[in-house]
């Protein structure tokens, strides 16, 4: 945890701002009170893309041989996501000591997703939630508030513009490790976005599920 805080500490782009967006309720879609699958469920498939814009399935990512773990991130423009994306970068060798790939996901354009790999040094699989159906399918999706587009807008975030699904949605910031059966034995997601899952529970909670 120590090398993720190192990084947090330099993030203060939405440091005066509340840490918790208002999610808004739609006629297609109702975010939970607390958002996130539970350890003991089955994780779900979902179509995604490819940093080269390919459509694949999330669960052909699942390995069968050893758990995986799955981030949601909300995009290469919010600095807190960069730190949390370093970190897991800086623990990446433990992971695969411990026969585990990490696989990251975002609403962002593929092409954003190279942008911000590069920019962060990270060498995992990251891929874009081209229509929000994983960050539906593992519950953490929420459409920003009328009043929080706005502030967004004030801040030159304008995210249809980066979003691949050309939406105001977001994924509340997860983790979630999938073992070789397909089962989440470790669950962590958060309405506040300053919040991050621990590296070191996750990489615990891969080793116990081998």
């Amino acid at each position: 945890m120590t090398r993720l805080i190192g990084a947090l500490v330099l993030c203060s782009a939405l440091a005066a701002c509340s840490t918790v967006d208002k999610p808004a309720e739609t006629s297609e879609y109702t975010p939970p009170e607390t958002p996130g699958l539970h350890v003991g469920d089955r994780a779900p498939d979902a179509q995604v893309l490819t940093d080269e814009g390919k459509p694949v399935q999330l669960a052909s990512y699942y390995n069968h041989d050893g758990p995986t773990v799955v981030v949601f991130y909300r995009g290469g423009w919010c600095p807190y996501c960069n730190a949390a994306l370093k970190g897991w970068r800086d623990y990446q060798s433990d992971f695969d000591e411990a026969g585990a790939k990490i696989v990251a996901i975002t609403p962002e354009k593929p092409e954003l997703t190279v942008e911000t790999s590069e920019k962060d040094g990270v060498e995992f699989t990251v891929l874009s939630d081209a229509s929000m159906e994983a960050a539906r399918a593992f519950e953490v999706l929420f459409t920003l508030d009328d009043d929080t587009q706005s502030k967004y807008k004030g801040y030159g975030v304008v995210l249809p513009d980066r979003n691949t699904a050309g939406t105001w949605q977001l994924p509340a910031p997860g983790t979630f490790v999938v073992d070789g059966s397909g089962e989440i034995v470790y669950a962590f997601a958060d309405w506040d976005y300053t919040k991050r899952a621990d590296p070191d529970d996750v990489l615990a909670a891969v080793k116990a599920s081998r």
